[in-house]
């Protein structure tokens, strides 16, 4: 029996921005209940040699990814205060790798997804038709 995929915009958005809204969600959703209950062990871990993001460095960076698309990219402004002041966000890289972050409970990265995921969508709320679908240079891409 296959099973039929149902995007339901979220209410309170245009459609359009509603349907790429819930499709966030439904990620988000999925992703908290992956990392729910992983012990401190997991959550550091850098692979076998080291040398890779732990699962603790990747929830930081989709927070910051988050923050950094919704401002920098849509915005195309800074980080106003009331973000830079909860989330204090490390911008930059060493070696090509993501911000480490480790020996941090489970529970601050998961309380910084909500904060910046209720940040996003009341910011979205703003968000016209035509503001969403308007041309924009990224302020941290580079060409």
């Amino acid at each position: 029996m296959s099973k039929v995929l149902h995007v339901a915009p979220l209410p309170g958005y245009p459609d359009e921005i509603g349907r790429w809204l819930w499709a966030m969600q439904i990620t988000r959703s999925r992703t908290l209940e992956l990392v729910e209950g992983l012990d401190q062990v997991t959550l550091d871990w850098e692979g076998p040699d080291g040398q890779d993001n732990s699962i603790g460095t990747l929830l930081y960076h989709i927070a910051l990814v988050e923050m950094s698309w919704l401002y920098l990219d849509i915005f195309e402004e800074e980080f106003p205060p009331a973000v830079k002041n909860n989330f204090p966000f490390d911008m930059g890289r060493s070696n090509n790798r993501l911000t480490r972050v480790a020996n941090v409970s489970l529970k601050e990265p998961l309380g910084r997804l909500v904060r910046s995921r209720s940040i996003f969508l009341d910011a979205f709320r703003q968000i016209t038709l035509n503001d969403w679908r308007r041309i924009r240079n990224p302020a941290d891409v580079e060409y």
